[in-house]
């Protein structure tokens, strides 16, 4: 079977609470018509904290994308804001604290792209998930 050629897409979010459920659908979407359909729920779950962390750690719109590569599909939640993200161990009775948690357990690989430029006064960043399809 012949290798598919890589694909972009990206989605420009407002600052708005209800963007997580119109990037959840999007991504489902992508992945679906890229027959992709073994990565959908685990896209949706990740792909879902990090536009919630963007929301939640930034007053900025924020842009998604999502590229397909021979090494599978990468996703990417871009804001403006100056929080470094990073996952940490909540406790117990803690409400709050398991997103980047989940996503390191549950991605093949993650991260986070510092966009910041101090001295012309930008701050930004990437934090991105890949996932890879298992071989049948």
């Amino acid at each position: 079977m012949p290798e598919e050629p890589p694909w972009s897409y990206g989605l420009f979010i407002p600052h708005d609470p209800r963007a997580v459920g119109v990037v959840r659908a999007t991504v489902r979407s992508v992945l679906r018509a890229a027959r992709l359909d073994c990565l959908v729920d685990t896209a949706e779950l990740l792909v879902s904290e990090l536009v919630t962390n963007a929301y939640r750690y930034s007053e900025t719109d924020a842009y998604v994308s999502v590229d397909r590569s021979s090494d599978g599909v990468r996703v990417a939640v871009w804001d403006a804001g100056d929080a470094q993200p990073h996952a940490f161990t909540a406790q117990l009775d803690d409400e709050n604290g398991r997103g980047l948690s989940i996503v390191e357990t549950c991605a093949d690989a993650w991260g986070v792209d510092d966009y910041t430029d101090k001295d012309a006064g930008l701050t930004g960043k990437a934090v991105w998930f890949n996932l890879r399809p298992q071989s049948p």
